[in-house]
């Protein structure tokens, strides 16, 4: 018999530690309309006050384009926020910005956060330089930007750097909604979302506070959730013209797929609409929460799998396969990285998924040392339409 004693033997993987993802990390591009002379720098902040401080050798204050949006930013999110800002010069276009071979456009800033960056907003010094030319009932610089933006997302995205943008929708015209395609007719732009909210009447879509507004909710959360309260108090569209004005075209406004202002019965102030992308409503990624869902998975998926790369793996002597035991174990990694990070709940933290199911191929070629396996997410729904009849009875 063994002498008396207690043991208390320390036990290992028990809590639910998460590896960190970078699912908030915002960058923004604004045209340089004098805030800054240092066009096409890079800056890395976190609060207001920190950029006001670094400009306020420049002429210009909070009405300028720049410290605008930053401002704007920061009212949403707070001290603290990771905000990247880059300039660009005061005549280019979205088109320009976004074009893969321009070395001081978005790909720049992209490049230099290596991966980081999870959401992207871009806002061009419109005003200074308008496009004469029409395309989709928007500035012909716009669609094609979306076009350029949607490739290059999708090229960092293969590089498993996903990203989801939001631009402005300049060139939009109250006199001429039937310009606007049909959501339907659109390109499978994925990644890219047009907004035609703005908070003032002088043309200036709020792509900063949409930034906040989207990075200050989890992943699977809609921008336009109606119990995170109103967005603003003040409502118009680029072409200057008032919300309440277009209140009876706003459901066509919004089945063409663009982020808008609207209100709501009994409640104050204007709300978004939607968090919708360019792309047919058909498609998985047809908004920009659901895109950052599939992006966070990816990341952590990435962030397991990186790590298996170039190892010895062991093959099975009688079949010359993996061993079940690798496979299992490969699977069992993947899925708990994502479901530590996405479905364990928190006092401050819902559920971003509904489920998760990792599958390694057990006939993957691993003669020629390929490994080859899917992700299966189940995501969550969106209350989007409510509908319930209401009546008299004799009883309950």
């Amino acid at each position: 018999m063994p002498l008396p004693s207690v043991t208390l033997p320390r036990q290992n993987g028990q809590l639910p530690l998460t590896i960190p993802t970078e699912d908030a990390v915002v960058a923004l591009i604004v045209g340089n309309d004098g805030a800054s002379q240092d066009t096409y720098s890079i800056w890395q902040f976190f609060s207001y006050a920190q950029a006001g401080a670094y400009f306020a050798e420049y002429p210009g204050n909070e009405d300028d384009l720049l410290m605008g949006e930053i401002k704007a930013f920061y009212d949403v999110m707070g001290d603290g926020a990771e905000l990247n800002v880059m300039t660009v010069n005061n005549d280019d276009s979205l088109s320009t910005i976004c074009d893969s071979a321009n070395a001081n456009g978005v790909k720049k800033l992209l490049n230099h956060l290596e991966g980081r960056c999870a959401i992207v907003g871009i806002q061009p010094l419109f005003r200074d330089n308008p496009s004469a030319a029409k395309l989709g009932g928007l500035d012909a610089s716009i669609r094609q930007g979306v076009d350029k933006l949607n490739s290059l997302a999708a090229s960092f995205d293969n590089k498993s750097m996903p990203f989801v943008a939001v631009v402005p929708g300049y060139g939009f015209s109250a006199n001429n909604l039937s310009a606007l395609p049909a959501r339907t007719a659109l390109t499978s732009n994925d990644y890219v979302a047009i907004s035609l909210a703005c908070d003032t009447n002088n043309g200036v879509v709020s792509i900063g506070k949409l930034l906040g507004n989207i990075a200050k909710k989890q992943v699977h959360q809609n921008v336009a959730r109606v119990a995170d309260g109103k967005v603003s108090d003040t409502a118009f569209f680029p072409d200057g013209t008032p919300v309440k004005q277009l209140q009876d075209s706003l459901g066509a406004i919004h089945d063409k797929g663009y982020i808008i202002y609207r209100q709501f019965t009994g409640k104050s102030g204007y709300y978004y609409n939607d968090d919708p992308t360019a792309t047919i409503p058909t498609s998985d990624f047809s908004s920009i929460s659901w895109n950052r869902v599939i992006n966070k998975a990816k990341r952590l998926a990435y962030t397991v799998l990186i790590e298996k790369l170039n190892d010895s793996v062991e093959v099975n002597e009688s079949t010359g396969q993996v061993e079940p035991a690798i496979l299992a174990d490969w699977e069992s990694d993947v899925e708990t990285a994502i479901r530590n990070s996405m479905i364990k709940v928190a006092p401050t933290k819902s559920k971003e998924i509904s489920g998760i199911k990792c599958t390694v191929d057990s006939n993957s070629d691993i003669v020629n040392n390929n490994i080859t396996g899917s992700l299966q997410i189940v995501r969550n729904g969106q209350a989007k339409n409510i509908s319930f009849s209401i009546a008299y009875t004799v009883s309950v």
